[in-house]
């Protein structure tokens, strides 16, 4: 890295001499936020520190670069403006009185919230902290780096407010993070929207944990900075009980926010005269069962709420809980394909299709005729499309852009007409639950799968019908691609008609995919799309943040999320193994696969591995009912174990799959029982393995 042309906004190398970066449109010549560090500045010999990404009454949270691991982080530095300010030599941090206990004690308890991240780390959905340290007289922790927008942000580009399923997809996986913090003992204690990012990979990650508390349902006497709206009244008195169900209160606050546009009344001010209104008393259409749900979470009183965050969300997701096989309602644990994760965090994909809808065809859109099939198009008229020439470095890709759309922000790849009515969006696809992409023969396989899973995300503009108008093989460029044309129906009677296509990439895995989403019946922008998804052109192999996991000793292959969790992964006689370890915290992953000695099915050669098993811990226990799962176009079976015999419990996984004359089978196994179903290596694997070619 060239020191004298990085880019302190994104840490890229920016051309001699130009003050502002081409890149991310940053510039040199910006000054840092009072008592921040100078741009440039190198802590611990490792952590180059860049610009200011957020300034609290506490601390300054920095965007920064790991000089050993090459990977953007955020940086957060302990500096309270009231106690303390910065020496005149601009690194170290100096008292502005005599409080040093104050001082020490806010120390203490910014240490305290590394600590607590640190017990949380690999747990899906919660900010990681990597490293954490004491220098210029004050103390930093290292982050993983979240790119994406708050909830709070998110709201205010969506008018205030979002339907009911859209903030439940966003919160769901949240509310399934707090269940592991409150096994923990603790309780979050600042749940609001502006400490819930949506990451440009469209996962929802909750920060903050500054507020954070070992409660364990004891009365003790805390401060903290309270938001209103958000903070239950127990959080007002100087002993009150805390616990789970306060964060309930708070998530329920939140949930209340996305949907209705308003906060709800503080919660103090309700123990006299409760004013808070119900979402249908302000005209929001909501299923009664819902309601009262969400209504239950903010009781003032504590003994009348949830008692736990895991029953909250049970009562707001019963009967509506995603399969294990499809994201239909759910927000991805990881990284989706570049084209939802775009909608998400720019425009936020139910609100953009609404837009779309809402400038879709006219009332009487229902005797417009369908065009003809794309894979024949008629080309009327004399008038050539106008299109633009556009690349993307991360997808290594170039194509021609009709000139009426334009990109939604610079390396997005996601494009939209000034009045909102046409849309192309270009990603790369190599993994989703249940139906991963290894070539386009996948796509052929389960293009009604991945028309399901589009129209799933796109519910909250009440789609009443849909159908595949067409769909088959076809030269796209220079590259060989597949081409699905079909057509979605709202309520309204507003139809839109979509083109989706894959094509061939040079990763050795994965498909790009270009969706195009134009009003129907119009075909002269249909026309348009088409040939800009014609011009389309791989230069290489695209940036993913999934991996493919292959090699000649193994007869199987599978993908995987790089880095998440740390895995150290060896390959020996036809066995992969997979080892991570925090603290006094393991887990382990064996995969690999049996020949078959006769027709065994894969229940009988889960019994055959249990015996095994008894005979290695004799005080094995079964946990919970045998159960299958659809993965990978695989059946598992799957069972839970567990040997509590000794002080350190161990706790075990079997999933067992046979396909012709081998048996596959993942095992698991961990210091922590809510690992055998919340591992997101173990998940990848049972989604996306295949046998080898």
């Amino acid at each position: 890295m060239d020191f004298k042309r990085v880019c302190y906004g994104c840490f890229q190398e920016k051309p001699e001499g130009s003050p502002v970066c081409p890149y991310c449109g940053f510039s040199a010549e910006e000054e840092q936020p009072y008592l921040a560090l100078p741009m440039g500045t190198v802590l611990r010999g490792r952590y180059l520190m860049g610009r200011v990404l957020g300034v609290g009454g506490f601390g300054i949270t920095y965007l920064g670069y790991d000089l050993v691991l090459e990977i953007k982080v955020a940086v957060k530095e302990y500096m309270p403006s009231g106690l303390a300010m910065r020496h005149a030599d601009r690194y170290r941090v100096v008292l502005t009185g005599r409080r040093r206990e104050d001082y020490e004690n806010g120390l203490n308890r910014f240490l305290e919230e590394a600590r607590i991240l640190a017990k949380l780390q690999g747990t899906p959905h919660i900010v990681s902290v990597q490293d954490h340290f004491q220098e210029n007289n004050t103390a930093y922790f290292v982050m993983e780096y979240v790119d994406g927008m708050s909830l709070k942000a998110y709201l205010a580009a969506q008018g205030g407010r979002i339907p009911f399923d859209q903030a439940l997809t966003i919160l769901q996986p949240i509310m399934q993070a707090l269940t592991r913090v409150h096994e923990l003992g603790l309780t979050h204690r600042d749940i609001s929207p502006d400490n819930i990012s949506i990451t440009a990979g469209g996962e929802s990650k909750l920060l903050d944990f500054g507020a954070a508390r070992f409660s364990a349902g004891e009365d003790r006497s805390v401060s903290v900075i309270l938001k209103h709206g958000f903070a239950p009244e127990e959080q007002y008195a100087s002993h009150g009980r805390q616990g789970p169900w306060t964060d309930v209160y708070a998530m329920g606050a939140t949930l209340y926010r996305c949907i209705t546009g308003r906060l709800p009344p503080d919660s103090i001010a309700r123990v006299h005269h409760d004013t808070m209104k119900k979402p249908s008393e302000l005209g929001i259409a909501l299923p009664a069962r819902l309601e009262a749900a969400m209504m239950k979470a903010l009781a003032v009183k504590a003994q009348d709420r949830f008692p736990s965050m895991e029953a909250f969300l049970e009562a707001v997701t019963e009967g509506k809980r995603a399969p294990e096989t499809g994201r239909a309602k759910a927000l991805p644990r990881k990284k989706a394909f570049a084209l939802i994760a775009a909608a998400l965090a720019l425009c936020a994909a139910a609100g953009l299709w609404r837009y779309l809808w809402g400038r879709a065809a006219s009332p009487d859109a229902e005797a417009v005729q369908p065009p003809a099939s794309v894979s024949e198009p008629e080309r009327g008229g004399s008038a050539q499309p106008s299109l633009a020439a556009y690349s993307n470095g991360s997808l290594n890709c170039s194509l021609e852009i009709p000139a009426a759309l334009q990109e939604t922000a610079p390396g997005s790849a996601v494009f939209l007409s000034p009045d909102g009515s046409c849309s192309l969006q270009i990603g790369f696809y190599t993994y989703w639950s249940g139906f991963p992409v290894y070539t386009l023969s996948d796509v052929e396989a389960n293009s009604q799968t991945y028309v399901q899973n589009l129209i799933g995300l796109l519910q909250s503009t009440d789609i009443t019908d849909y159908q595949i108008l067409h769909e088959g093989y076809r030269q796209i460029g220079t590259g060989h691609g597949y081409l699905v044309q079909f057509e979605a129906r709202e309520s309204g009677g507003s139809t839109m008609g979509f083109l989706a296509a894959f094509l061939e990439g040079q990763n050795g895995f994965g498909c790009y995919n270009l969706l195009a989403s134009f009003p129907q019946g119009d075909e002269a922008m249909q026309e348009q799309l088409l040939e800009a998804v014609q011009s389309f052109q791989c230069l290489g192999p695209a940036e993913t943040s999934y991996r493919l996991c292959s090699d000649e000793g193994l007869p199987f292959r599978f993908m995987y999320a790089e880095g998440t969790p740390p895995w150290d992964l060896e390959i020996e006689d036809g066995i992969l193994t997979a080892v991570s370890i925090s603290g006094s915290d393991y887990t382990t992953l064996a995969v690999s696969a049996l020949p078959l000695t006769g027709t065994e099915t894969a229940d009988e050669v889960l019994n055959q591995l249990t015996e095994g098993l008894v005979a290695v811990y004799p005080g094995v226990e079964r946990r919970g009912a045998q159960r299958t799962q659809a993965g990978g176009g695989m059946d598992w079976v799957v069972q839970n174990y567990a040997d509590e015999s000794d002080a350190a419990a161990v706790y075990l996984s079997y999933a067992v799959s046979v396909w012709k004359d081998q048996a596959y089978f993942v095992i698991l196994t961990s210091s922590q029982e809510e690992q055998l179903d919340e591992n997101g290596l173990k998940t990848d694997i049972l989604g996306s393995l295949r046998p080898a070619a």
